[in-house]
């Protein structure tokens, strides 16, 4: 599941952290997060530079379950890491702050989807160790359950048994361009690595465009990689 980040009522939230009940220890999560910072900048420095337009990348931001709701959104947190949220997803996790669940599936909460330029997020970690602890971002922070890269194996969603050449592409839309013109970059993208859009095709749902696409399955690895790609999946009437 995604959501337009446009949803969330930004300019009109009225948000209190209190310091009792946030989950985790501001000093600790700095530490965690800037861990999970690092690999995240390990697993994109090595994508291809056609892959990152205007040399950024995606990674998630997923918030600890008690602060999923809309109101804890960090935008001031992700203005400081340089970071734009595109989308939101609906994900199940496993709290640190708790050694049990209520499920074996974990709690729900939600992951923000996020591009920003790969030197930003290379400089997460350092960003982090300069905030101070009872500023509006040092709360945030302390609500943040992880940061991670997005892989492949997250946006490719192709069963094994499916061996024919048309995929279905969600793509999240650029940051200050239109659908039209994200829909070209994505275009142009695909053309170079030997992938075509259908030019007709174009669905808008929840913050996301959707196109149709053609060629062999083993090039969708550089799809995977897009800074941009939602997902790939099998069209619906494709499926058996």
């Amino acid at each position: 599941m995604t959501t337009n980040i446009s949803s969330y009522n930004l300019s009109e939230r009225q948000v209190q952290l209190d310091l009792s009940v946030l989950p985790y220890d501001f000093e600790e999560n700095v530490k965690t997060l800037s861990e999970q910072a690092r690999q995240a900048w390990n697993d994109v420095q090595d994508l291809e530079a056609s892959a990152c337009p205007d040399n950024k990348a995606q990674i998630t931001i997923t918030m600890h379950p008690s602060f999923a709701s809309q109101i804890y959104f960090p935008e001031e947190f992700l203005l400081v890491m340089g970071l734009d949220c595109v989308g939101v997803r609906q994900v199940q996790c496993f709290p640190r702050d708790t050694s049990s669940c209520d499920t074996e599936d974990g709690e729900i909460t939600v992951a923000l989807v996020c591009v920003g330029k790969r030197q930003d997020i290379q400089a997460i970690p350092g960003k982090l160790e300069k905030v101070v602890s009872d500023t509006l971002v040092g709360k945030q922070i302390r609500t943040i359950e992880s940061i991670e890269a997005v892989s492949i194996y997250d946006r490719l969603d192709i069963p094994n048994d499916y061996f024919e050449d048309h995929f279905l592409v969600g793509v999240y839309v650029t940051p200050g361009k239109t659908i039209e013109e994200s829909k070209e970059d994505f275009k142009n993208y695909a053309q170079k690595n030997d992938l075509e859009v259908h030019p007709n095709f174009l669905v808008d749902k929840d913050g996301v465009f959707y196109v149709l696409l053609r060629g062999a399955r083993y090039k969708l690895d550089a799809i995977g990689d897009y800074a941009y790609t939602f997902c790939v999946r099998v069209p619906p009437l494709k499926k058996a």
